[in-house]
């Protein structure tokens, strides 16, 4: 039990959280974890009398590692998150922090858009055309996302701002959380002490 929690743990996510179209390391990654796991539970190397027996601990294990890749990574592709977005005319920037600034974990983000708009969180379908100056801002802090925004200032998250050198990104995003083709975005690196 603890090998499987250990190759759980170990294992990169594609190959236990992801169902739907996989790129081809997502698929060698769930066939392997998969693989690993199936021998671990069938044990080949264990004897056993008769030769079918022998065949189908050897087998079992290629068999349930195809069988869990092709269930996981067989699905169809999704169209809302994969759907290709126009370009956006809005550009973005980071007022607050500035660049190289040094600050506590007490972190207020401000960004400032131009052309465009934030709308609120209530407003994220798209019906026909989407918007290309409406949407929301995404922000992420050392590559993390932390936020889906619905407004221009906001507090990062103090608990994720230990001391040292940090960066703050923010995205502008469709109203329905998609990235435009042009992904507007704006980051800055500070430091808190």
């Amino acid at each position: 039990m603890a090998g499987v929690a250990l190759a759980l743990l170990l294992a990169p996510s594609p190959a236990y959280a992801h169902l739907g179209h996989c790129s081809n390391a997502e698929a060698a990654s769930t066939i392997g974890v998969s693989l690993v796991l199936a021998v671990l539970l069938f044990r080949p190397w264990k004897k056993v009398s008769t030769m079918s027996a022998k065949i189908t601990r050897l087998a079992l294990p290629a068999v349930l590692a195809i069988a869990v890749t092709a269930t996981g990574c067989g699905g169809s592709k999704s169209s809302t998150s994969t759907a290709k977005h126009p370009q956006s005319p809005v550009r973005i920037q980071i007022t607050q922090p500035t660049p190289n600034q040094v600050t506590g974990n007490n972190v207020t983000l401000v960004v400032n858009l131009i052309g465009g708009t934030v709308v609120p969180a209530a407003q994220t379908t798209v019906k026909g055309t989407v918007p290309t100056t409406q949407g929301h801002i995404h922000v992420s802090l050392d590559g993390r996302l932390v936020n889906m925004a619905y407004s221009t200032t906001q507090q990062l998250p103090p608990e994720q701002l230990t001391p040292g050198q940090h960066t703050v990104t923010a995205e502008f995003v469709a109203v329905d959380h998609v990235p435009f083709a042009n992904r507007p975005t704006a980051a800055v690196i500070f430091t808190v002490q």
